[in-house]
Formats: C-alpha cells, structure tokens, sequence
C-alpha cells in the first residue's frame, strides 16, 4: 500500500473526511489509508464485501464484518470520483473545457449491458449521465435489459446539453430535453422519423449531403412532426475519410452478415458520414468538436471495461454502483501514471507491475 500511497494526489486523505467516506473515526477503519486498502481489496476481488472484509482481516489485523465493510465502501464513491479526475487531471487525460460553453453542462447520456454477481447471475443494463467536463456522474441506475435506452428516463436541467447516440434519436427524447429548457447533440438515425421544410414537405436527407468532399461539413435546417406540428431540427453533417468509410462498411458487413432483411442503400450511404441533430446554434465546428469529445470518454470507458472489467456490477444498488465504477475508474488511473513513472523497458515494466499489483491488492499475497 505505501507504493500505492506515494502516487495520490496531494490533500487525499482530507478529501476522504471532507467528502464522507471516513465520517468518523471510532470504527475499525480509522485512517484513509486503511479506507483505501478496503476499497482496492473491493474493486481487485470481484466486488465481494466478504473477500474484502477478509482481506483487512489478513493486511491490517482488522476484524469486520461484510455488513461494515459495505457500508465503508458504499460512502466512498466520491472520493473515488475525486481521485479519478486528480489522476486523469496528472496526466493530461481530462478533456478541456471549450470557452464557448461558458457555465453550461454538457452530459453524455448512455447505457451498457452488464453482468451482475450474485446467487443469481443476470443480463443488466447500466443507464448513465456522465457531465463530460466535470467529471462526474449525476446518474446511474441498474434496470432489467429489457427496458429500454431513452432519453425520457434521465432528469434534465435548464442550461443542459444532452449528448447521446443515435438509439436516443426519437421525438419524444427531443421533445423531452427542449421541454425542459435543454438543448441536444444526438447522432441522427436513419428513418427515425421523417424530416420536413418549413412548408411541411418531406425532404431526404442526403441529397443535401453528397457534394461534401472528406471532412467538409454543412448544416440542414429541417423539421420534424409533434402532434401534427413542425418543430425545429437543425441537421450537423461531415463526410467521413476513407479509411473511415471503408471501416464503417467492414463493421456493418459483419453486423448484418445473414441477416434476412440487408441494409438499404441509403442507410449504407448515410454511415459515410457523421450526421448530428442539434438544437443549439454553435457553429458546425463546435457541434462536431462537442460530439468528438464524447467519443474520447467512450474510448476511456471501453478500455477501462476491457482491462479492469467495470462491467461486472456487483450491486443493485446506486451508492454500490458509483463506488465499483467510480474504483474502477481510479485503479485504471492510477495504473497509467505508474507505468509512465517507472523507468523500466517495455518487457521489465509488464512482469514487474503485474507483481506490483499482486502485492499490492490481493489478500492472498498479504498473508
């Protein structure tokens, strides 16, 4: 633990008491240090409250029970949180916040589907709102795969701008957001509803779009129905480059290889470029910039969830939840600033951390 220690940002045992993990100091678990033990014992052994209360039991000497060691570990989430944006922040990992945003938030709106631990093992779905500059999670809740991926679950605030995939492009998400004085960033989907001009005609969409070259983008001021009503839509597009174009038609193939009902041209044409629904009035630019920015958090989330296995939710519960994931966002953090302080070769570095972490989080090797 005290290489571990030695890597944390400054003021992280005070962040502990300020932000509720240690509450007080007449437990068992009396220092952030041993708060920190419990947690990575937590997070490194599949999200056992035993395995991690056991593993006090042979590193510190302290006895607890499953009951206690859920409950430390459940007020640690933000602190967590803190911990991860300090280590990202270290790095140079945290996405700046463009000017032009002013006070707004900006809230990527997405879901996955997990397994869950226990007696009885299932398929969950992870719905989350992450704010993309403040590095933090407002919601997360764990439903029934079954239920569905829509914007209309997920509290919207004034001044918020919503930004999500293209499974949250329906009328009623919209209709959802700008209701509650929001605005939205979302990848359009091919024939979720259909567009009109301002005289209520129908119009395609990519007859507007096929004279744009690699990287060239446009706008289209469009509209939809609601109730028999036109409401504003403004369309963001840019063409992709070809090794993109040629990537996006490989991953389709495969997708829909077999399928009885293939693909029509024009949704095959429509993947050749990126095209965005928005209500905002930044420039094209900015609207892309925003939307790149999302993809950046989604590759950390999918590297966290392929190295360190955030997807296996060991809980139900939303304080359960944020401190599995937010720990896990910590562990691949803190891996990541390690390797690149240590001076070793590639080939030394790999076998010499892996004992690191050994020694470090499991119980098995603090006996």
């Amino acid at each position: 633990m005290k290489e571990i220690i030695k890597y944390l940002p400054e003021g992280w045992e005070e962040k502990a008491k300020e932000l509720g993990a240690m509450e007080r100091e007449s437990g068992v678990i009396r220092t952030a240090e041993q708060l920190m033990r419990l947690n990575m014992l937590y997070i490194t052994n599949e999200g056992s409250f035993q395995m991690a209360a056991m593993g006090m039991g042979l590193a510190e000497g302290i006895v607890m029970s499953k009951t206690a060691a859920a409950k430390r570990i459940r007020k640690s989430g933000e602190w967590l949180r803190w911990l991860s944006q300090e280590m990202m922040r270290a790095q140079g990992i945290e996405i700046a916040k463009p000017e032009f945003l002013g006070e707004r938030l900006v809230k990527i709106v997405d879901a996955s589907d997990e397994s869950t631990r226990g007696k009885a093992k299932s398929i969950w779905r992870l719905h989350y709102v992450f704010d993309l500059f403040g590095f933090n999670s407002p919601s997360m809740e764990v439903t029934s795969n079954k239920e569905g991926e829509r914007l209309t679950r997920h509290e919207v605030e004034e001044q918020d701008i919503m930004i999500a995939d293209r499974i949250y492009c329906t009328i009623s998400g919209l209709e959802h957001v700008v209701s509650n004085k929001g605005d939205y960033v979302i990848r359009f989907k091919s024939k979720a509803f259909k567009l009109y001009d301002s005289e209520g005609k129908e119009i395609e969409l990519l007859p507007h779009l096929r004279h744009l070259k690699a990287l060239q983008n446009t706008e289209v001021q469009c509209y939809y129905k609601h109730n028999g009503k036109l409401r504003p839509l403004r369309i963001v597009a840019m063409k992709k480059d070809w090794k993109a174009i040629e990537e996006c038609k490989r991953r389709m193939a495969k997708k829909y290889r077999g399928k009885k009902k293939p693909l029509q041209d024009d949704t095959i044409e429509l993947n050749e470029y990126i095209v965005l629904a928005t209500s905002l009035d930044y420039s094209n630019d900015q609207i892309l910039e925003l939307y790149r920015a999302r993809w950046q958090v989604e590759q950390v989330f999918f590297r966290l969830k392929s190295l360190f296995g955030y997807g296996d939710v060991p809980s139900k519960r939303d304080d359960s939840i944020k401190a599995w994931f937010y720990g896990k966002l910590f562990l691949a953090a803190l891996c990541e600033f390690i390797l690149k302080q240590l001076p070793f070769s590639p080939s030394d570095l790999l076998f010499d951390f892996d004992s690191f972490l050994l020694s470090s989080f499991t119980a098995q090797s603090l006996v």
